[in-house]
C-alpha cells in the first residue's frame, strides 16, 4: 500500500468528521452513515491478517463506498465542516473508535500486498 492510500483514507476519515454536523435535523442521515461508519470499521477490524482484513475491506467497499459517500456529501452540504456538541457527544466516541480501527489497518497492512491491491481494485472517485 502507498501513502496516497494513507491519505486517501484519512482524508476520509476527516470528511467523516466533517459530515457529522448536528443530530436535529437530518439525524436519521447521521444514524445511516454512522451505522455504515461502524460497519465499515468492523471491516477493517476483522481476520487476523492483512489478506483477511483485505478481503473484509473490499467486500464492504464495493457494496458500500457509494452510499457512503453520497451520505458523507449529504451531510457536508447540510452542516458544513464543524460537528456541533450534540453530535460529538452523541457518536464522539464511535467516531474515535471507527476511526482507530481503521488506521490501524491501514498502518498494520500498508505494505501487504493484498491490501494494496484490494484498495486499487476498490477505489472510486
Amino acid at each position: 500500500m502507498s501513502i496516497k492510500h494513507l491519505v486517501s483514507t484519512l482524508s476520509l476519515t476527516l470528511a467523516l468528521t466533517f459530515a457529522l454536523g448536528a443530530c436535529g435535523k437530518g439525524s436519521g442521515d447521521i444514524d445511516a452513515f454512522m451505522k455504515l461508519d461502524t460497519d465499515k470499521a468492523a471491516a477493517f477490524s476483522a481476520g487476523a491478517d492483512c489478506a483477511a482484513k483485505a478481503k473484509s475491506v473490499g467486500d464492504w467497499r464495493t457494496k458500500h463506498t457509494a452510499e457512503y459517500k453520497a451520505l458523507q456529501k449529504k451531510l457536508n452540504e447540510q452542516w458544513g465542516k464543524t460537528p456541533p456538541k450534540d453530535v460529538m457527544d452523541k457518536y464522539g466516541e464511535q467516531m474515535k473508535a471507527n476511526k482507530k480501527a481503521v488506521m490501524d489497518t491501514m498502518f498494520a497492512c500498508s505494505n501487504d500486498p493484498a491490501f494494496s491491491k484490494m484498495m486499487d481494485d476498490t477505489k472510486t472517485e
